[in-house]
């Protein structure tokens, strides 16, 4: 009967100490995504065309135009979002979402 509890406790320190890592390593990737889409902040919606393509798809949300960018990696799907002010053309701010490089 100790064995099954001694063991059952082994099993939940790796399973709680595995998600602790498994948070970590989404942190440092969320840290990295928005570090590198931070740069297209204050330039003109060209440059977002020329480093990831045509929009999927362009939503006009008043007062933005917002260029959504999806990627399937695997099973989880990448969501980018760019908000470009129309009168402007310059990118204002962005959203990203299940990222991973």
């Amino acid at each position: 009967m100790n064995i099954i509890k001694f063991c059952i406790c082994i099993f939940l320190f790796f399973l709680l100490s595995n998600c602790e890592t498994i948070d970590k390593k989404v942190s440092e990737t969320t840290e990295k995504e928005n570090k590198i889409l931070s740069k297209f902040l204050g330039a003109k919606s060209d440059t977002v065309k020329n480093k990831f393509g045509e929009p999927d798809t362009i939503n006009l949300e008043s007062p933005y135009k917002v260029y959504v960018y999806n990627k399937k990696n695997l099973l989880i799907t990448c969501s980018r979002e760019f908000y470009i002010n129309p009168k402007t053309d310059i990118v204002e701010k962005f959203k990203s979402q299940n990222c991973i490089k």
